[in-house]
């Protein structure tokens, strides 16, 4: 039950972040998307069917956010989840290169995603390619921090630290 209510805490605290960004008058492409660097991680700590459901549970509360009933940003995050929960064998986010790649890419797939999923199709303008692509270049700059953030905390509220098998970092 801590881990449902960390992480829906981490997703709305993202959701809340992002908008506030928004609101500061910060362009879009430079926004990063904290939510994709969060089903990043966990795809790489809780690669089960808890965190698929999570990573579920955390694209329904921004397509909620954002006045679309369960729609796009869900399926794309269950999507990226899945992939990189089948890939964390053999991939490790332990480095800071290899988080900035992973998040980079999975910013990518989950805009290309969110546009095949959604009834409107955003990447027919020019704009769009230049906000997703800012927004995968900011997001990949912010991710090692997030990522070893989530690390340390995800730790300290399941109460059990594991050794260097377990850690979660980027390469």
């Amino acid at each position: 039950m801590a881990k449902i209510l960390w992480s829906l805490f981490y997703a709305l605290v993202a959701i809340a972040l992002q908008g506030g960004l928004g609101h500061l008058g910060l362009a879009d492409r430079f926004i990063p998307q904290f939510l994709v660097v969060f089903v990043v991680y966990l795809s790489f700590t809780e690669a089960n069917p808890f965190g698929c459901v999570m990573a579920f549970a955390v694209g329904l509360l921004l397509d909620l956010s954002s006045a679309v009933l369960i729609g796009p940003w869900a399926g794309s995050f269950v999507v990226i989840f899945c992939v990189l929960a089948l890939l964390s064998r053999r991939l490790f986010i332990d480095s800071g290169l290899a988080a900035m790649v992973i998040t980079f890419t999975s910013v990518l797939v989950a805009n290309i995603l969110f546009s095949v999923f959604g009834d409107e199709y955003p990447a027919l303008t020019w704009e769009y390619p230049q906000k997703v692509l800012g927004q995968a270049l900011s997001t990949s700059l912010v991710a090692p921090i997030l990522l070893g953030f989530l690390s340390r905390r995800w730790r300290r509220a399941n109460g059990a630290y594991m050794g260097r098998g377990s850690s979660v970092s980027a390469v």
